[in-house]
């Protein structure tokens, strides 16, 4: 077994390019990375190592099931529909204290479960660090036994029975920023750069997210600006910037009259402008 690298798992033949998508940035960001995939197509694309799935049931469970399956000790696990814009490589550190990473459901949750309080959170289980050892391995078998347990025809999703799981385990979880997951295709707030951008790359038919916005559009345009900022998913520009700390005044002024009306930013420029004079005096 290898030290650490990426690790996708990917079923069917437009999961597999999607993935093909994903891995791209990945070289482009981080080079030097090994990058593996559990899949039962042989992908056209130079992934390092290719694990076969020999019966696969094109589902979330087959994510379940591989997972322990990564060749890396130490496993940054992406879905397919992640886009990586610079190095990630700091997500391994976080394996030193903690068994697994993951970053909060921008949902919050896709269904309630009896006996989890509300306050421990549903995770994403689109970017997961973790630690592939015997810990591990159990932890897969037991989130295995919950989701069958709780899958139905109206609640496919993986994640509540993630969630379940990982409030019932003892592995130390490290809960990752927006940051390294950001949902591109919901309304959110980020502080620093994005790094990890998730929405769909591809237009492909699937259980989960179709394609909305333009990832790659979205993520350079939240990075153009530092500092907190707010922003709407946009399916023509990748997102629109409600909020950015360093926007030019002119932006901001013309962002409030969208939102808020021209009577209503008058009036808040001529009480910003009012108190700058009075602290000028001061």
């Amino acid at each position: 077994m290898d030290d650490l690298g990426v690790f996708y798992i990917a079923t069917g033949e437009q999961f597999v390019e999607e993935a093909k998508s994903s891995a791209k940035s990945i070289r482009s960001a981080m080079p030097d990375t090994p990058i593996a995939i559990a899949t039962d197509i042989e992908p056209d694309f130079g992934f390092d190592k290719v694990i076969n799935i020999e019966q696969p049931e094109y589902g979330f469970s087959d994510q379940i099931s591989n997972l322990h399956r990564s060749p890396f000790r130490e496993t940054i696990h992406l879905d397919t529909d992640i886009y990586i814009d610079s190095d990630v490589s700091g997500l391994f550190n976080l394996l030193s204290q903690f068994d697994i990473g993951a970053a909060y459901n921008h949902n919050r949750e896709a269904y309630r479960l009896p006996k989890i309080p509300n306050s421990f959170p549903e995770y994403n289980t689109g970017v997961i660090v973790y630690r592939n050892d015997e810990n591990f391995r159990q932890f897969t078998r037991s989130w295995k036994e919950n989701y069958t347990e709780l899958t139905s025809e109206e609640n496919i999703q993986n994640q509540p029975s993630f969630r379940k799981t990982l409030f019932e385990s003892s592995l130390r979880i490290a809960t990752l920023t927006p940051e390294y997951n950001c949902m591109v295709r919901y309304p959110g707030h980020v502080r620093n750069r994005v790094k990890i951008a998730h929405s769909r790359l591809l237009d492909i038919q699937t259980p989960g997210a179709g394609k909305s916005v333009d990832v790659v559009k979205a993520t350079e345009k939240l990075n153009r600006y530092d500092g907190h900022r707010l922003y709407l998913p946009n399916n023509r520009s990748g997102v629109s910037i409600l909020y950015a700390r360093d926007e030019p005044l002119y932006k901001k002024a013309v962002n409030s009259i969208r939102q808020q009306g021209i009577g209503y930013t008058t009036k808040r420029g001529m009480e910003i402008i009012s108190k700058y004079f009075r602290n000028i005096r001061k």
